[in-house]
């Protein structure tokens, strides 16, 4: 309520759905004016940023980012509805009594695990200053733009492990058009880390794309950040370290993503120029980060020497 968020315009249809839709419909005008609107707007808000993040959520994105309240609810607001996950949920909250509860609750488990790493996303590297309705229509745009090709993109092994998990999920009883998004929420997370990269090489989005997912290829992002998502934090900081470590990995792929076009982009493939430009030190890192995240079972020590060795080569 201190903060100047419940007065973003975007928070229209989170006022209008507070009333009933023929008293919103007949009232319009007196709602925008209610002498409540604030406290209705920050209500409802965060009554939905509590439901969806969980009790800790905001004093976990503090912990992460040393952020405001108000600027992880808005950061939250972008990732809601830039990703469009209302309407997810409501798909979801239509298997009441239609599939067994743990599958529900693996459902939803996914969807929030998306809110948690995307909103710290936004925390970290959006223009916080900016409106809501901006930062949300770019996020849908840069989805609109890669979405449907991320597919031919995408590694071999996080190409095997989406269709592994879209059949999971089938086969557990989530409907087709369902389980295949769900499944496909981690790659869609993806998604502002390489509209990132294209600002950053001043690129395209589609060849930010690419050289994104030949860097992941390159250093097996992809079993790591398998890997790294079946740990089981043992206590609250634990967990904090393993976000902070996932995010320093995330943070030196993109760098090397955006010098790889930077240097090198009138090349057919960029990213084999540059690493072939690094020589030995590139080829020595590869291996001592094979050797950390794949000779043995994952933990957090490990992960966040891998992520320190990666950070240097950002």
């Amino acid at each position: 309520m201190a903060s100047k968020l419940p007065d973003d315009p975007h928070f229209h249809a989170d006022l209008m759905g507070y009333f009933p839709a023929r008293m919103a419909k007949k009232y319009a005008t007196e709602i925008e004016g209610h002498r409540l609107r604030r406290e209705i707007v920050a209500t409802v808000v965060g009554n939905d940023v509590i439901n969806r993040g969980g009790p800790s959520f905001i004093t976990r994105m503090q912990d992460l980012t040393g952020c405001a309240a108000a600027e992880a609810v808005a950061a939250f607001s972008v990732v809601r509805d830039g990703f469009e996950l209302p309407a997810l949920y409501s798909e979801i909250d239509a298997l009441d009594n239609k599939v067994d509860g743990n599958l529900q609750l693996e459902l939803y488990q996914s969807v929030g695990r998306l809110v948690h790493s995307a909103t710290t996303w936004f925390l970290k590297h959006d223009d916080n200053a900016a409106p809501l309705g901006e930062r949300i229509a770019t996020l849908r745009a840069a989805r609109k733009a890669l979405e449907g090709r991320i597919g031919a993109m995408l590694p071999s092994f996080t190409g095997d492990r989406l269709e592994e998990r879209t059949h999971e999920l089938f086969k557990a009883g989530a409907p087709e058009a369902l389980a295949k998004r769900v499944a496909f929420l981690p790659i869609a997370e993806l998604v502002p880390d390489i509209a990132r990269v294209a600002r950053d090489a001043k690129s395209g989005l589609v060849e930010a794309a690419q050289a994104f997912f030949a860097v992941t290829d390159a250093f097996r992002i992809g079993r790591i950040s398998d890997a790294a998502r079946a740990i089981t934090p043992s206590d609250y900081y634990d967990g904090l370290a393993l976000s902070r470590a996932t995010e320093t990995i995330s943070t030196a792929r993109n760098d090397m993503a955006a010098a790889a076009l930077s240097r090198f982009g009138k090349q057919t493939d960029p990213v084999a120029t540059w690493l072939e430009a690094g020589g030995e030190r590139v080829a020595r890192v590869r291996d001592r980060l094979q050797a950390l995240t794949e000779g043995g079972e994952l933990t957090v020590s490990r992960l966040t020497v891998a992520s320190g060795l990666m950070s240097d080569l950002g």
